[in-house]
């Protein structure tokens, strides 16, 4: 069970960087995986696992998969974390498609690609498919959402909770939302998007806030959920990552910092004077070392809420 901790009165963050393979995407990962193996979709030692991925997921994979045996084919695009990159080799997975993605592949092409050809290639795929497998929104659901409800309760928060939260997939995002409802919470949402950006209009802009906003809209996000949707700069990522770290000796990543920028905001206005607000502290921030810069001044609107 990871940490909940609280860095203000209000202000919890649950530190999902501390799971087995460094974020929340271990949870999703070993559940679609558990679930495989059992079903007989895969057999330890004769199927490879393969993904598309920034790097969290593909690093919860190979946590997942060690337990069985099980070899893991990545296709990670180029503009994520070199040292993710690296790293994800080191710990025993095979980066597929260099040489498709330095010629403009996506990573969505260099997968299936290897799956059309898994038979030359002597291979038996299973593809864990994160954009499409409804498996890591239950995993969320039960698990996440249900280690946090019993946190909350132990920390006295209150029925009345606040989550500010990003989406890739959408899977956390959803899952915590209906598990905190389904264990008697209150929650409103607000969604957070780097500035320029809006998952919901399917508008994307370069940024470098890897994990939200990745180009396609959440497949698993339930909209209905959303109650606010916020927007972040970069500057004020920044700034609140090193603030958290200040407070608590965590130093959280890009995404985690993100929302947490938003829930300072969220947290001045009057309708939650009296609202426990909640964050994830998604992954850790050394993946990003090439971010490591001062904080530019002017870090961003007044209200990343548009209020």
């Amino acid at each position: 069970m990871s940490k909940l901790i609280r860095t203000r009165e209000r202000l919890l963050t649950k530190l999902e960087l501390h799971n087995p393979g460094g974020s929340h995407k271990y949870r999703a990962a070993r559940h679609i995986i558990d679930s495989a193996v059992r079903n007989g979709d895969i057999v330890p030692g004769q199927t490879t696992v393969i993904e598309k991925t920034g790097g969290n997921f593909g690093f919860g994979l190979i946590a997942a998969c060690h337990r069985y045996d099980i070899a893991v084919e990545l296709a990670v695009g180029l503009g994520f974390s070199k040292t993710k990159r690296d790293l994800l080799e080191c710990f025993g997975a095979t980066l597929i498609g260099k040489d498709m993605l330095l010629e403009g592949a996506s990573p969505k092409e260099v997968v299936q690609h290897h799956l059309q050809h898994q038979d030359a290639h002597g291979k038996s795929y299973f593809y864990t498919d994160q954009f499409n497998n409804p498996v890591g929104v239950d995993a969320h659901r039960h698990q996440t959402a249900t280690e946090l409800a019993c946190q909350l309760i132990k920390a006295q928060a209150g029925k009345e909770i606040l989550f500010v939260g990003c989406a890739g997939t959408g899977a956390s995002f959803t899952g915590v939302t209906l598990g905190l409802r389904d264990h008697g919470f209150d929650v409103e949402t607000a969604l957070v998007d780097p500035a320029g950006s809006d998952s919901k209009a399917g508008t994307f802009t370069d940024h470098r806030f890897e994990g939200m906003a990745v180009g396609v809209s959440p497949p698993f996000l339930e909209w209905s959920l959303v109650d606010q949707h916020c927007t972040v700069q970069h500057g004020e990522m920044l700034l609140a990552q090193r603030q958290f770290y200040m407070q608590s000796g965590v130093y959280v990543g890009n995404t985690a910092a993100a929302c947490l920028a938003a829930a300072h905001r969220l947290m001045q206005q009057p309708q939650y004077a009296d609202t426990t607000v909640v964050t994830l502290a998604y992954d850790a921030g050394l993946w990003y070392q090439d971010l490591q810069q001062s904080v530019a001044e002017g870090v961003g609107p007044s209200d990343p809420c548009g209020n």
